[in-house]
């Protein structure tokens, strides 16, 4: 932000040099550069399986507990691990060659996701090993999570960034609606370990597509991981009314609630919709099907002068759209849409954040950057998967809706009410 308040003003920082591409065709330069593309293949692997793993986990958590605590506890553990990913950022910016995070990360996260499988098929899976293998699979996750942020920025030029963006947006979306859909079908047609045998397949997949990956960080000065760290955190620290950290305290109050919408729709599909798989495979996929219209609208807006007003709104329109779930008549097909919505707003919020940190942060700082950041939610969305997993003990998923929309209109309001954040643009 400058000294008008008038936006973000990036950092100075080393950058590769600047290669111009076609301005008829910006994405024609990315599709043909072919590291980018088997880094594209190699972690759309891996996505798939995780939205195939994100919609299984907590049905099967359930079917072995039979207690939305547990539930909660895994949640718990899943979060908790990722709010330490911000240990991870300076030691993915200083892989000499990233290609090897996936190769050391995907193939035990198989084995760990296999066994959770098998231990749940053959009724061997108690919930002390669930939840050890579900902190196996997240702590490893940190690693690719940062790399996966890393790697557009070290394999491409400057100005190829905003098509890069563009290309994986839609490839994400595609995954998400792919990965859910065939976790929601395995869950409906052979029980939640098959979409756990079927993550455990496509981590080999990735794991062998990045054998040829070259993502090589451009040369920097020799540096330890605390004088790593510690530069990291001095960035999101810098800048007139340090927008990065008030942009933290939002992710905070949001993040609380980041478990809320898998245990809100196993709530529904479990309390109103009798213990439903096909009800709770389909208000999954909906919702994720409401995020990826969210990443299609926004990528054809291109908002980028308009990221702090849009980080309110978001969050005030999913507020709107739990209440519409919550208030609305038991029919399927009207809670389909009113999660179609859920889904819609919380991805816009996202979608909004995250297009400002990748054109705000310079490419040799964004996996600390990103990771930092990440510090916020973290530690409030492990706290609020116990809270959030108590309270869905209730059987009530009118009580709990009440709940969460109040938390995303509290955090709507407070992203309003700060200046750094209501002038953010890039």
């Amino acid at each position: 932000m400058d000294a008008k308040g008038n936006g973000y003003v990036r950092a100075p920082a080393l950058r590769r040099p600047v290669v111009s591409t076609s301005s008829n065709d910006p994405f024609r330069s990315v599709l043909r550069h072919r590291q980018f593309l088997i880094f594209l293949a190699s972690s759309t692997a891996g996505n798939v399986g995780y939205a195939v793993y994100a919609i299984s986990i907590p049905w099967l958590t359930y079917s072995v507990s039979h207690s939305y605590a547990v539930v909660g506890a895994a949640l718990f553990i899943e979060l908790a691990s990722y709010a330490c990913v911000f240990l991870v950022g300076p030691i993915v910016d200083r892989t000499s060659n990233q290609r090897s995070i996936f190769l050391a990360c995907y193939p035990p996260m198989a084995v760990a996701v296999s066994a959770i499988g098998l231990g749940a098929a053959r009724g061997f899976l108690t919930v002390p090993l669930l939840l050890a293998l579900v902190a196996v699979v997240s702590i490893l996750w940190d690693f690719v999570w940062a790399a996966d942020n890393a790697a557009p920025g070290i394999l491409l030029t400057t100005d190829q960034q905003f098509a890069a963006q563009g290309i994986t947006g839609a490839v994400g979306s595609t995954n998400a609606i792919a990965g859910y859909a065939a976790g929601g079908a395995l869950i409906f047609v052979v029980g939640p370990s098959g979409g756990l045998y079927l993550y455990a397949i496509l981590l080999v997949a990735g794991a062998l597509l990045a054998l040829p990956l070259r993502i090589i960080p451009p040369p920097h000065e020799p540096e330890s991981f605390a004088e790593s760290f510690r530069e990291g955190w001095r960035f999101v620290a810098s800048g007139p009314g340090r927008p990065f950290l008030q942009l933290g305290s939002i992710d905070g109050v949001q993040g609380f609630f980041l478990a809320a919408p898998a245990l809100y729709i196993t709530l529904f599909a479990e309390t109103t919709f009798h213990a439903s798989a096909f009800a709770y495979s389909l208000l999954f996929v909906c919702e994720v099907v409401g995020g990826a219209a969210a990443g299609w609208a926004f990528g054809r807006w291109n908002p980028r002068s308009r990221v702090g007003p849009l980080l309110g709104l978001t969050l005030v329109c999913a507020s709107a759209a739990v209440a519409l779930s919550a208030g609305a008549p038991a029919w399927l097909a009207l809670e389909a849409g009113a999660f179609f919505a859920i889904g819609f707003a919380w991805s816009s919020y996202t979608d909004v954040k995250y297009a400002f940190l990748r054109g705000a942060i310079p490419p040799g700082q964004l996996a600390r950057g990103t990771s930092n950041l990440w510090l916020f939610p973290g530690v409030t969305s492990s706290a609020g998967a116990l809270v959030l997993g108590s309270l869905a003990t209730s059987g009530d998923p009118r009580l709990f809706g009440g709940v969460l929309g109040a938390g995303l209109l509290a955090a709507g309001l407070l992203a309003f009410a700060m200046p750094a954040v209501r002038s953010m643009k890039y």
